[in-house]
């Protein structure tokens, strides 16, 4: 009888001692890749496309042409306050060419054997550093980094196109002095923590007719160019920071 305690004893032990080991974190860093799934409410967004926006009193149409933006400063944080950074600070994107550059967005979690609980994303629209706008360096970066003489720095988003049939819609978004600071800090929450895989894909959506309609509605038939910093600039880099949605990670 105290042999079979025994032989129990030990079953149990290497039983516990292998799910522990089972549930613990493996020895590799994690790795996030970040999609941007840019959109029309809820159909993905085509350039050149007419859309329909009836807003009761005028149906208006409007078709795009064109978008490009700075995403900066990305950070991925975890429920333990630890933050996963992008590996570049600064990058821009270009719809029409459907590229990110300098590369894709990726993060790297910095320590191995680490359980990184994923609860949030945090990026910020536009060149915030007065120092990066009036030296013009990213340059180096970027073949058209966007920088404007108009706004005296970069253009943090760049949307062309046309509405109701040929009024031309020319948006260039920009501004850091006060006040007219139109760089956006956006912070979106996950529905739950997320616990990171060895190789994840994170997709937040753009929904781009937020752009005209979300904080503050623009109407296209007064406010159809925007190429320095000013009130109407304002209005819609506000509108700018309700657009990003998270869709997934996986």
């Amino acid at each position: 009888m105290v042999k079979q305690n025994k032989i129990l004893f030990i079953f149990l032990f290497f039983s516990l001692f292998i799910s522990c080991r089972d549930s613990d974190p493996k020895p590799y860093k994690q790795t996030v890749l970040l999609k941007i799934n840019h959109t029309w409410k809820d159909s993905n967004l085509v350039l050149n496309k007419q859309y329909f926006w009836d807003r009761t009193f005028r149906i208006d149409t409007i078709s795009i042409k064109k978008i490009s933006y700075h995403i900066n400063n990305l950070k991925l944080k975890t429920i333990d306050s630890l933050v996963v950074d992008a590996q570049s600070t600064y990058y821009l994107i270009d719809i029409n060419q459907n590229k990110t550059f300098p590369q894709d967005i990726i993060f790297n979690t910095p320590l191995e054997g680490v359980k990184y609980y994923i609860s949030s994303i945090e990026f910020t629209i536009g060149i915030e550093d007065s120092l990066t706008n009036l030296n013009n360096k990213l340059l180096s970066l970027f073949s058209n980094a966007m920088f404007s003489d108009s706004i005296k720095g970069y253009i943090n988003f760049n949307l062309e196109g046309s509405s109701n049939g040929s009024k031309i819609l020319d948006y260039k978004i920009g501004g850091y002095i006060a006040p007219y600071k139109n760089s956006r800090r956006i912070k979106l929450f996950f529905s739950k923590p997320f616990l990171l895989n060895r190789n994840n894909e994170l997709s937040v959506k753009a929904d781009i007719f937020k752009f005209f309609k979300s904080k503050n509605q623009i109407d296209i038939e007064n406010v159809y160019y925007v190429e320095k910093p000013n009130n109407d600039s304002k209005m819609i880099a506000d509108n700018i920071a309700k657009i990003f949605n998270i869709e997934s990670i996986k």
